[in-house]
């Protein structure tokens, strides 16, 4: 795909589940940030750290007063379905802070679809701020995208979706890279990932922005990084980040 195109693709995105309400006396700059979590069958051992390190996650985040103010989040998980746990909106408007979200892993891996979806999410979401008045400013936004496996489907029609979506997310996320309006880090547990392909979804040519896991207490200590991430950048923007080698965190 050219990316002449990318306006007539973006106007088939599905933004029936973006959040359209926006809280307007809170003025901060807005920082946009999605968990999007691989929860396919062979994640399961993991589904405990996951609620946990996510519940933390929130609470590092609301512990901050200017973080709180500022962050926007969106929690998705994937597998053979795509499941908006939470929709991109004011961190304080998540009643739950995280305590009801599941982690259920089974099914297969649709990555290229789950990618879309947070797409939609982030497209949908800036243009809610575009059009509040006072018109609401954003950093740019991070995707933290969090996998153990490679794309795979059922069957030969759903393929078709995938490979679609996949092609429509890389030339999505290296444009916004290139023009340093998307931060995209990848995380690959253990050793199944395809290692070109989270690299590829990254935007970036080189291996910055791929973190490697190999366990539970490594996967752990991500969620600690992504909230340190998340609360430096809701102060200071996130316009230097595609700048910042991350490859090496633990």
């Amino acid at each position: 795909m050219e990316n002449m195109n990318l306006e007539k693709w973006l106007g088939s995105l599905d933004l029936t589940n973006v959040e359209k309400k926006v809280v307007k006396i809170n003025t901060s700059r807005r920082l946009p940030a999605v968990i999007l979590v691989d929860t396919s069958g062979s994640m399961s051992d993991y589904e405990e750290l996951l609620q946990n390190s996510v519940e933390e996650l929130y609470a590092a985040i609301s512990r901050d007063r200017a973080a709180c103010n500022a962050t926007e989040l969106a929690v998705l998980s994937f597998n053979s379905d795509i499941t908006i746990l939470e929709k991109l909106r004011e961190i304080k408007q998540h009643e739950a802070q995280g305590r009801n979200l599941k982690f259920h892993c089974d099914g297969m891996t649709l990555t290229g679809l789950a990618l879309k979806k947070t797409i939609e999410q982030l497209e949908g979401r800036k243009s809610v701020y575009m059009n509040s008045i006072p018109r609401i400013r954003n950093y740019a936004p991070i995707i933290f995208f969090i996998s153990d496996g490679k794309p795979e489907c059922y069957d030969e029609a759903t393929q078709k979706l995938e490979d679609e979506a996949m092609q429509y997310c890389k030339e999505y996320i290296r444009k916004e890279v290139l023009e340093n309006r998307l931060i995209v880090i990848s995380v690959e547990v253990g050793d199944f990932c395809d290692h070109n392909l989270m690299r590829e979804l990254t935007g970036l040519r080189d291996d910055k922005h791929v973190m490697k896991v190999d366990n539970a207490t490594e996967l752990a200590n991500f969620f600690k990084i992504t909230s340190s991430i998340i609360i430096s950048s809701s102060k200071t923007g996130s316009h230097n980040l595609n700048e910042v080698d991350f490859s090496k965190s633990r």
